[in-house]
């Protein structure tokens, strides 16, 4: 499998749902502003936490798919990196995926 395809089924599985987390977070944040500003904040951060899970969770599997279809791992960093999907390695942020089993 070439690494583009992979890094774009890797945006549809991980990014758009991590995009519509964020959104939903601020966005239901926005619109509780008035009712209560720390609760509103609160909401917020937890849209962006339970985003963050997301891509932490389901970024490995998604390498381990890609990898296992005989996607180069040089090209897929390359790309992912470049299309906003993984962080560069070596990142502090690569440190919170979070993988399960064997590495």
């Amino acid at each position: 499998m070439p690494a583009s395809v992979a890094v774009a089924r890797g945006q549809r599985l991980v990014n758009w749902p991590v995009r519509l987390l964020l959104l939903a977070g601020f966005g239901t944040a926005y619109f509780l502003r008035g009712v209560s500003t720390v609760f509103a904040t609160v909401v917020a951060v937890s849209g962006f936490a339970f985003a963050w899970l997301w891509w932490s969770y389901f970024i490995p599997q998604w390498r381990a798919w890609a990898l296992g279809r005989g996607a180069d791992a040089g090209e897929l960093q390359r790309l992912g990196v470049q299309g906003g999907l993984v962080w560069r390695k070596g990142s502090v942020f690569e440190l919170t995926e979070i993988h399960r089993g064997k590495r």
